[in-house]
């Protein structure tokens, strides 16, 4: 699960009003987070990663528009399989199983382009789509995932929310206890991304 995410997601820089194609390096802020959230049929439970966990290096991206699609180049997100924390022990040790952490250390999010419609006159805040590949346990697949933005100066909020089944990556909710626990196959996949970037030149024009 997660992708994620990653989710990530998706969370890399946005310029909605780009012509040319542009460089940009983008930081991750520690008060970033992703959040998988599942439950059995006698409780529900959160797994999750702050900022610090998700990235620790400047990424540099580049960005490109064609109508209202913005493609990223080069920003596949690997995120930590074991740097997943949660209040509930059991829970996580059972993640960590369903998902090969030893065999699988990483879950890999691609963005493939994003589609967004200005939601205020001075276009500080979009709302729209971002599609997504999301790799787990080693099979990928396609996502549509709504999502917000809020361009704030040089720091950019992207917050977007996914249901998603486990059995789309192959794998099996686990019952326990004889089958008096059973753990639910839709997770929900809860992200809040806050980059800081900075334009580094103008490349190419369209």
């Amino acid at each position: 699960m997660k992708k994620a995410i990653g989710l990530l997601v998706l969370c890399f820089i946005i310029v909605p009003s780009v012509k040319a194609q542009n460089l940009f390096s983008a930081e991750l802020q520690k008060s970033s987070s992703l959040i998988i959230s599942g439950s059995t049929n006698l409780l529900s439970f959160k797994l999750y990663q702050k900022g610090e966990k998700l990235s620790k290096n400047k990424l540099t991206v580049a960005t490109t528009q064609s109508q209202n699609k913005i493609f990223i180049s080069q920003n596949q997100l690997s995120v930590v399989v074991k740097n997943f924390d949660s209040n509930n022990c059991m829970a996580l040790k059972d993640f960590l199983k369903l998902l090969k952490s030893d065999i699988y250390p990483t879950l890999k999010v691609q963005i493939n382009y994003l589609d967004l419609q200005p939601i205020s006159e001075k276009e500080q805040f979009y709302k729209g789509n971002a599609m997504v590949s999301i790799t787990i346990t080693g099979v990928t697949r396609n996502y549509t995932i709504p999502i917000c933005l809020n361009n704030n100066g040089d720091l950019h909020i992207v917050d977007g929310k996914k249901k998603l089944s486990i059995r789309d990556f192959g794998l099996t909710p686990e019952t326990k206890m004889m089958g008096l626990i059973k753990v639910c196959e839709w997770i929900d996949i809860d992200f809040h991304m806050i980059y800081k970037n900075s334009i580094n030149s103008d490349v190419a024009k369209l």
